[in-house]
């Protein structure tokens, strides 16, 4: 099972460009790694405007030839997206454009485009919007709340592991 999660960025003209996100879509997984590696507005956009994907590393990474590495170290090294990694069909993949925050909020907490639990959008004034949509909670800047929950989780670990 997954967890799945949308990834937004705030344009200069208002709009919010969006693309899907498959595995790890938690706050203390994919939240975290946005927060730590995509704050940066230009590789941000770069990294969503190639559509939706498997799952996010901490680069865009150049194309791999997905069946013949799912789940390999290159696999995990770098982003995988559907369209340039498994040639599926641009259509079905491209990213989605609201016109507004306020537009893409209320759909999203309404009903999400692919069954989303999270949504990230990086905003023009360099701070990050957590959406939950099971709890319909929206977290304006969240990147002290993400960074809390992946501390969380990792004592948690480091409390199983002992």
């Amino acid at each position: 099972m997954s967890t799945n999660a949308r990834i937004g960025i705030e344009n200069a003209d208002g709009s919010i460009t969006t693309s899907y996100h498959h595995w790890d879509g938690y706050p203390a997984g994919l939240g975290f790694n946005l927060v730590k590696n995509w704050a940066d507005p230009e590789l941000l956009a770069g990294a969503v405007a190639l559509g939706d994907a498997s799952h996010w590393a901490d680069t865009i990474g150049e194309q791999i030839e997905f069946d013949q590495f799912p789940r390999s170290d290159a696999y995990y090294a770098q982003n995988v997206y559907y369209n340039r990694d498994r040639s599926e069909s641009w259509d079905n993949v491209k990213p989605i454009v609201y016109n507004t925050y306020e537009v893409f909020e209320k759909s999203f907490l309404r009903r999400t485009p692919c069954g989303e639990d999270y949504a990230y959008v990086l905003r023009l004034d360099g701070t990050w919007t957590q959406i939950n949509q099971y709890h319909k909670e929206v977290k304006h800047d969240a990147e002290d709340s993400i960074r809390t929950e992946k501390a969380r989780m990792q004592r948690l670990i480091d409390q199983e592991a002992a």
